[in-house]
């Protein structure tokens, strides 16, 4: 994981992405302005940063944090898997994953749901995304096991299109796909990481197969999980299989599929080897038809080009699906045919098909000396590298033998046909995931989000309230609540003034006031005063609260579960200057001096009765003491549960009568 701290302010577009990145404020960055990078983020920095200030050397105005600096970021959840370990030289405990799981459980027993983040997920590449999710799928076993509730959001990177972000979108546990970097205090949101960033820098990387060390990596045991659950999976829609269907062409012989580029030319076939490879594979299955991806000038009655078709990742495998082999070089296709067990041949150019040893169906052809040759062991050569060495592999290929080819297709054709190899098929997941999800109360009429605790304290407050206002509070009633939540007392005391009396409600959080207002819509209760404000201060201001992210776990009692700020607006109670109030309802957790300070002339004017709480016992007797200065007979009502008599409760209301 990569990090830094700007001096100046910054936007970086992209022609699918925009993002505003913070600058240090005065002296040491806060956790606002320290920014997690993701994928070719640091790039756009740079770039961005000459344009915007072409001025001032981009080194002024960049800060890069070293990893050890990184790792002692103040708040950085825990690592999982083999990243959490710093003598990567010693001997590992295996299935460390297990015991990591174990702990962060054990250390917040409480805790239900368990939110983790995966950074820069598998890779840029398609094929090692593949084949890290046919890892993770062992290591959501794991973490299901040990944890009531788990969801893992992935940080991909600024690419140009959502091909990474499709492979992910159809498993159960991955909630959110995130494209732009996040901040350290958004990072503090997450209970653990597992970080696979600059993953061919790492440690064993090309030393294992590649499924083997992305387990390896997020903490299991290689050897503990059968070579068959080893393979790759894939999720094809149905509409995707139809399409496709539409293009191919008809005829009774075999359906080949060719493929001799990859996304970078060191793994690809060279433009004029491929009108030879396609002629011998055309003549050696007379009734055959060859459906090409790729440009090429060879025009054949029995070949189908169809690049400008096959658009998306979905469209790509239902194509490699249908087909009845493959032949390709070392790119995507060859690890989507594992999945649908689609025999394959591939050519490699510069890396050891050992690395991809469970496909049961795929020869492996080597390029001739292609350990001798300038790339060998590298997935990539930058552009300039490559024009040096674009002769050297263009001889290596012209040496490769087209009837090798032909004799590892007819081997994997046979192979299919004298076994059994069903397809690897995910089921499609209905719809995505929301990024707030919400569930109803027991009694079937209010809305909360869907982490939100069952507080016994929260519960016995409301219950007071409703209690107090059905004493006290008649049809056509002015009634306050500052702090209203997702509406847990608001529509009890709405019903109960009825139509023509008037309510009114504070909710600084903002998710909490959106699910409020919904609740109250979708109750059909219109006559309710909303503010998405903080009751507190003396006048209009603008300042920032610790934000509640109402997609994490978190308590009704609490006013925020994360520390990415977030701005809200400030002004006191007494400034709406109403005409009546019959009762008064703070709520915690805004139930604050300041803002009891905030209701001083209302409670001067109109002297309502004041619930106040859920408070602790130690803190009650300052706020007991300002409402008897107003003249107000003050009781404290002591809250206990099972577990907790009222003579020995630590918690309690304040209800305040004028005299």
């Amino acid at each position: 994981m990569r990090a830094y701290y700007l001096s100046r302010p910054l936007t970086l577009c992209t022609s699918t992405h925009s993002h505003t990145l913070k600058a240090v404020s005065q002296g040491a960055p806060t956790k606002s302005e320290i920014h997690i990078a993701s994928q070719n983020e640091l790039n756009l920095v740079r770039s961005a940063l000459a344009m915007t200030y072409p001025e001032e050397p981009v080194g002024q105005l960049l800060h890069v944090l070293t990893p050890d600096s990184v790792a002692n970021l103040p708040g950085l959840p825990p690592y999982l898997g083999v990243k959490a370990f710093t003598d990567l030289g010693a001997e590992l405990p295996a299935n460390c994953l297990v015991a990591q799981a174990q702990a962060l459980k054990n250390g917040q027993p409480g805790r239900r749901h368990f939110r983790l983040l995966l950074i820069n997920a598998f890779g840029a590449n398609l094929g090692d995304n593949l084949i890290g999710l046919a890892a993770f799928r062992h290591v959501l076993v794991v973490l299901r096991k040990y944890f009531p509730v788990v969801t893992v959001d992935v940080l991909l990177g600024w690419h140009s299109n959502d091909r990474l972000s499709r492979l992910f979108r159809d498993m159960d546990e991955i909630d959110t796909i995130r494209i732009q970097g996040l901040t350290l205090a958004e990072l503090g949101r997450y209970q653990a990481l597992f970080d696979t960033s600059n993953l061919i820098d790492l440690p064993q990387y090309g030393k294992l197969a590649m499924v083997d060390w992305y387990l390896w990596w997020m903490g299991l045991d290689p050897l503990c999980t059968p070579v068959e659950e080893k393979r790759n999976a894939v999720v094809i829609p149905e509409a995707e299989r139809n399409f496709v269907a539409t293009l191919l062409p008809p005829g009774t012989g075999p359906l080949f599929l060719f493929n001799p580029q990859a996304s970078v030319p060191l793994r690809s076939m060279p433009e004029k080897i491929i009108p030879l490879m396609l002629e011998t594979i055309l003549a050696a299955w007379p009734e055959a038809m060859v459906v090409l991806l790729g440009a090429t000038q060879v025009k054949h009655p029995r070949l189908v080009n169809l690049s400008g078709k096959i658009t998306d990742v979905d469209r790509l495998a239902a194509l490699v699906a249908a087909v009845d082999a493959l032949v390709g070089v070392d790119t995507y296709t060859t690890h989507l045919a594992d999945a649908v067990s689609t025999p394959a041949v591939t050519i490699y150019s510069s890396i050891t098909p050992e690395r991809y040893p469970y496909y049961p169906l795929d020869k492996a052809l080597l390029l001739p000396n292609a350990e001798k040759l300038p790339a060998w062991g590298k997935g990539k050569a930058s552009a300039e590298i490559w024009a040096d060495m674009t002769g050297t592999y263009d001889a290596a290929w012209q040496a490769l033998e087209p009837e090798a080819v032909i004799a590892a297709l007819k081997y994997v054709i046979q192979k299919k046909a004298a076994g059994v190899f069903p397809q690897r098929l995910l089921t499609a997941r209905k719809a995505a995931p929301m990024a707030c999800p919400t569930r109803l109360l027991p009694d079937g009429v209010l809305e909360v989000p869907l982490r939100q605790h069952d507080d016994p304290m929260a519960r016995l407050f409301d219950e007071t309230v409703a209690r107090v206002a059905e004493q006290i509070v008649r049809s056509g009633d002015t009634v306050a609540l500052l702090g209203a939540g997702a509406g847990e007392s608001s529509l009890a005391l709405a019903r109960l003034i009825g139509r023509d009396g008037h309510m009114v409600t504070f909710e600084p959080r903002r998710h909490l006031h959106q699910l409020l207002c919904a609740n109250l819509t979708r109750a059909g209760i219109w006559h309710v005063e909303t503010h998405l404000v903080m009751p507190e201060g003396e006048n209009l201001t603008r300042r920032e609260i610790n934000g509640l992210q109402a997609a994490d776990e978190y308590g009704p009692l609490m006013m925020a579960n994360g520390e990415q700020p977030e701005s809200v607006v400030c002004w006191p109670f007494d400034l709406l200057a109403l005409d009546a109030c019959r009762l008064l309802v703070l709520r915690s957790p805004l139930a604050r001096l300041p803002i009891l300070e905030g209701t001083r002339d209302t409670l001067t004017r109109l002297r309502p009765v004041v619930l106040l709480g859920v408070l602790s016992m130690h803190n009650t007797p300052v706020f007991e003491s300002f409402l008897s200065g107003l003249n107000y007979r003050v009781r404290v009502l002591l809250l206990g549960t099972p577990d907790e008599p009222e003579h020995t409760a630590r918690c309690g209301i304040i209800l305040a009568e004028p005299m």
